[in-house]
């Protein structure tokens, strides 16, 4: 059992940490939000569609919001992204969660220990550096101007899957 002292150490460097990452995270805010005040047509007609998978900046957020430049997956309807300024992501990582489950037949497979995670495989997307979990649970907004480069489209029968978890999500 850690004491008190090292609980406490290892709470401040935590607390400089975040503070360190939001202040580099602050300027870049700032420059986003003024890419899209100069470009804020560009960036409503920019053609996004459900399904698609972006690199997208998230910036610095709090506790186990996800962080960073990450792939986050479309999930608002191509009408909103067509005519908004903003677009309903999905973030993906490749900390898997994994549970072994067997079926009928007794044949045992890898799947999502959580009901709200959605591996996509790097044997079927190669645009993925690696096998990710789409985090349906932490679906958020974002504005276009957040967006990189599109790396990637999944294939109708994983959106519908991922559509279902994200009924699941709001218990649909």
């Amino acid at each position: 059992m850690e004491s008190d002292t090292i609980q406490r150490e290892r709470l401040r460097l935590k607390k400089v940490d975040k503070k360190a990452k939001l202040d580099e995270w602050h300027p870049k805010k700032i420059a986003l939000a003024n890419e899209w005040i100069e470009n804020e047509q560009t960036q409503m007609k920019r053609p996004i569609i459900r399904g698609a998978i972006f690199i997208c900046e998230l910036g610095e957020n709090i506790g186990t919001e996800q962080n960073g430049e990450r792939p986050v997956l479309i999930i608002s309807n191509d009408r909103i992204n067509r005519t908004s300024g903003s677009v309903k992501v999905a973030p993906l990582t490749t900390k898997l969660k994994t549970k072994i489950i067997t079926d009928r037949k007794g044949k045992t497979k890898i799947v999502p220990r959580l009901a709200t995670h959605y591996f996509l495989k790097k044997e079927v997307y190669p645009f993925l550096a690696q096998t990710s979990a789409v985090k349906l649970e932490e679906l958020t907004t974002v504005n276009k101007v957040r967006l990189k480069q599109h790396i990637g489209n999944i294939d109708n029968n994983d959106l519908n899957k991922i559509m279902n978890r994200v009924k699941w999500v709001f218990d649909l």
